[in-house]
């Protein structure tokens, strides 16, 4: 054990190193990147869609019209590659270079001249059918062999990127606002950009204008804060037996929450207990960007109870559409391409989900436990 940790019982308070920015600037900094990222998806795909009607409309007949229409498509996607780049920094480079390569071949099409004395109608043909396999896929789909795949991949990656954020809790409260929404709650909010209603050491619901954190704290205070379980002996044993053998497991009781925000933004590092999780979600106008993700790991129970309380969450989830996952003693659910107010909505019940999942690894005592709960929340908090 560290000098720090048995003198105060804590490890010493991060630095920054000189010249270095803050996290809380680091974490401003990606989100602003990722959002513009996004509105630099929207430009692209907008151009995409302009060219895709353009081409199968058969108005082809001017050749210098085509140029322009691609070379603006290329422009556009270029941008979205620039900010991949700086958003994932420069870990990407199997796909960008791959950018660079269909970017190359594009522009080497757009710069051969027609042939002298060739129909202007049948020289725009040419040209658009030379180029349409690098704009559209052709066949099974990669990472990169058109502008369409690659602009999917961006888009994949931006979220993972995004969503795998290393959210510490070495944020101190002097680069963070206290969030106090009357739970027994800790948790640091970073504001990056419109994501509070005002600047202040300490903030409540109230000053929250982030729309998916909105959504999700209105949801996690409208239900009651569950009561201590009633542990059977076995449950019982296996608490102590958990929190005995796992390494700092003490340390997890003591972590802050913490909120990275911006008005459609959130990514939110939640822990309630033993247990930990990462809720993450961006909503807009446009469905197709509108994603929610939720992880959920860990507990003080046996492995068996915490699985079958991911099998409860699983259970609920699936009824709601998401697509989960479980890996040991992990859930991953995502559910996208929505309309705002339907994300709006799952973030109200993934709240709630979390208020009521609360220390419920310790009654999973078997299996059909688990299909019981699953219905109670489905009937009382959906």
């Amino acid at each position: 054990m560290s000098f720090w940790r048995r003198l105060f019982n804590k490890e010493p308070a991060a630095t920054t190193a000189p010249g270095r920015p803050s996290l809380r600037a680091q974490y401003q900094r990606k989100v602003r990147c990722y959002l513009e990222m996004i509105a630099a998806g929207h430009q692209a795909r907008d151009q995409l869609a302009q060219v895709q009607a353009w081409g199968e409309g058969r108005d082809l007949t001017d050749p210098a019209r085509v140029r322009d229409a691609l070379a603006a498509l290329v422009t556009a996607t270029g941008q979205v590659a620039t900010l991949l780049n700086e958003l994932c920094r420069g870990r990407q480079q199997e796909l960008v270079a791959a950018w660079e390569g269909l970017k190359g071949r594009l522009d080497q099409g757009l710069a051969e001249p027609p042939a002298p004395g060739d129909d202007p109608a049948r020289a725009a043909v040419a040209l658009w059918q030379s180029l349409r396999p690098l704009v559209f896929p052709a066949g099974a789909e990669t990472k990169a062999n058109s502008l369409q795949e690659f602009l999917n991949s961006a888009c994949a990656l931006r979220q993972d990127e995004m969503f795998c954020l290393s959210l510490k809790s070495s944020v101190t409260k002097k680069e963070a606002a206290s969030l106090v929404t009357g739970r027994l709650v800790p948790i640091l909010v970073i504001d990056a950009g419109g994501g509070l209603g005002r600047e202040a050491a300490t903030v409540s619901f109230e000053d929250v204008s982030s729309l998916p954190y909105r959504a999700f704290l209105t949801g996690m205070m409208s239900i009651p804060w569950p009561k201590a379980r009633p542990l059977d002996m076995k449950g019982f044993i296996s608490v102590v037996g958990v929190t005995s053998t796992t390494p700092r497991a003490e340390d997890q009781l003591q972590r802050t929450s913490l909120a990275l925000l911006s008005r459609n933004y959130m990514n939110f590092s939640l822990c309630l207990g033993y247990h930990a999780s990462t809720v993450e979600a961006f909503v807009d106008q446009e469905p197709p960007d509108n994603y929610v993700r939720f992880h959920y790991q860990g507990g003080a129970a046996s492995v068996e109870r915490r699985v079958r309380r991911l099998r409860l969450i699983e259970g609920i989830l699936t009824r709601l559409g998401f697509i989960v996952s479980i890996e040991g003693d992990l859930l991953d659910g995502r559910r996208s391409g929505e309309p705002a107010d339907l994300i709006l909505n799952m973030l109200e019940i993934l709240g709630r989900l979390e208020v009521y999942t609360k220390q419920m690894d310790m009654v999973m005592t078997d299996d059909e436990v688990v299909y019981g709960y699953v219905d109670d929340f489905l009937e009382k908090h959906c």
